[in-house]
């Protein structure tokens, strides 16, 4: 089902079996398959310097904070409470100093602006404090379009398709339905060449079938119907496989996360991304509530599995509380559990120098008991062969009691005040604030003046 006539008319101009009174549309196979041969299989994002800064689609897993969560955990006080535009700020400094983050996302949507224009407010302050491509997920049509030109003023005018610095995640609404504001936007992007992740987002039991094949393949069906629409927008216009899985609990009512079953789901979106050559985007989560040993393993398990299964761009860094709460110390967290993972599937590097048998032998024939000395050790105890933490206690006892004996809890904190206090971003220009305000303002003066109509 498709509530916009727009697309229902593309979609019967092009072959489509449109049938416009109940607003359904039936998908004819070829149609499908030209489409995907139309899609490309890698997607370069550039930064706001106009440098290359991200290639989806080679093999590389890159990874992204959450968005558009509605509270944060404070930093001071630990309470839970709304959050406001100056926390996006703090979120996205802190994110540009984290070597885990090659993209960034608006945090939060802030609760202290018109509502509105809660995530144009948001992508300002992105936009103001790195120059991290953006990731962002607006509701429709009429806050996607004046991202955009958010996005062409931070560019200089530049064409985004030559110079893409933003995806943008849309989602169909399960079970099988694309509303206007959506698939209009979709089309949007499509048309100007923006990266789009089609992101399905359905619920066992609820709004798709209570198994998790059936569950995958309304889930298929939806990403598939949005691929479509965007090259019969434009052919060659990049586009990402999406899934944001959960479970549903029927005895609670609660939609889940981080559950085994989402993770398995996971895995199996990638083998289908792949199937279809297609970059793939998926979520790490937590259903927890607070900074404990749940949140700790859910997000490490739903991290592993998402990585492994070689997902292009995994979403949810700093999240918990089913994705409605953020949390500065849990971003760094995220990132530090990030990068152990990343480590680990790096795997071993063999090489005629890395296996060292000369080294062996001449440590072993000198007599020598160690290899401390040895020019091969000293050449390469920069070079990363080894992990090495941010936040992780690795110091002796009394050291870490020395030092106040935190937990990694605290020593998250103390790493976020640290950036906030000392560490300034590159802003943009002064010309290009007012520009973006401007873009705001004349946004927040619309919604006002249909109040009165």
């Amino acid at each position: 089902t498709i509530y916009s006539d727009k697309v229902l008319n593309l979609l019967k101009k092009n072959g489509a079996e449109v049938a416009f009174g109940k607003k359904l549309v039936k998908f004819p196979v070829n149609m499908v398959e030209e489409a995907l041969r139309y899609i490309p299989q890698k997607i370069v994002l550039y930064n706001q310097e106009k440098e290359p800064t991200v290639t989806l689609g080679e093999g590389k897993s890159y990874l992204i904070n959450g968005h558009n969560a509605p509270y944060v955990l404070d930093l001071e006080m630990g309470q839970h409470r709304k959050a406001y535009k100056k926390d996006a700020e703090h979120f996205a400094r802190v994110i540009d100093t984290l070597d885990s983050f090659y993209l960034t996302a608006p945090q939060v949507m802030p609760q202290d602006v018109l509502p509105q224009a809660s995530l144009l407010h948001a992508v300002q302050a992105i936009l103001s404090n790195t120059q991290k491509p953006l990731y962002f997920s607006p509701e429709g049509i009429d806050v996607a379009e004046p991202i955009f030109d958010m996005a062409k003023v931070v560019m200089g005018k530049s064409d985004l398709s030559k110079f893409p610095i933003l995806i943008c995640q849309l989602s169909p609404t399960s079970p099988l339905i694309w509303e206007s504001g959506p698939v209009e936007a979709l089309v949007e992007a499509a048309t100007l060449e923006i990266p789009c992740s089609i992101l399905s987002m359905p619920h066992p039991g609820l709004t798709a079938p209570y198994t998790l094949a059936g569950t995958l393949v309304m889930c298929n069906a939806e990403v598939l119907s949005g691929l479509v629409i965007t090259q019969l927008a434009k052919k060659g216009a990049p586009v990402i496989y999406g899934s944001a899985w959960t479970t549903f609990d029927m005895q609670k009512g609660r939609a889940l996360e981080a559950s085994p079953e989402t993770d398995t789901l996971r895995i199996a979106g990638s083998q289908l991304a792949d199937f279809y050559k297609i970059p793939y985007h998926t979520t790490l989560n937590s259903d927890s509530y607070c900074l404990d040993e749940q949140t700790a393993w859910e997000k490490s398990i739903s991290l592993f599995t998402a990585l492994g299964a070689g997902a292009d761009l995994i979403v949810n860094a700093g999240i918990l509380s089913t994705g409605l709460t953020v949390s500065f110390e849990q971003l760094v967290i995220d990132s530090e559990i990030w990068s152990i993972l990343l480590h680990i599937i790096q795997g071993v590097k063999l090489s005629r120098e890395n296996i060292a048998i000369e080294v062996i032998k001449k440590v072993k024939e000198i007599g020598r008991k160690d290899f401390l000395t040895e020019d091969h050790t000293l050449r390469r105890l920069r070079t990363g062969e080894f992990w090495k933490p941010l936040i992780s206690v690795r110091c002796s006892y009394e050291e870490w009691k020395t030092k106040g004996g935190l937990d990694i809890v605290k020593n998250a904190k103390e790493k976020v005040k640290e950036v906030l206090q000392i560490y300034t971003p590159t802003h943009l220009e002064s010309k290009i604030q007012e520009e973006l305000s401007l873009i705001i303002e004349d946004f927040e003066e619309k919604i006002k003046e249909s109040w009165t109509l």
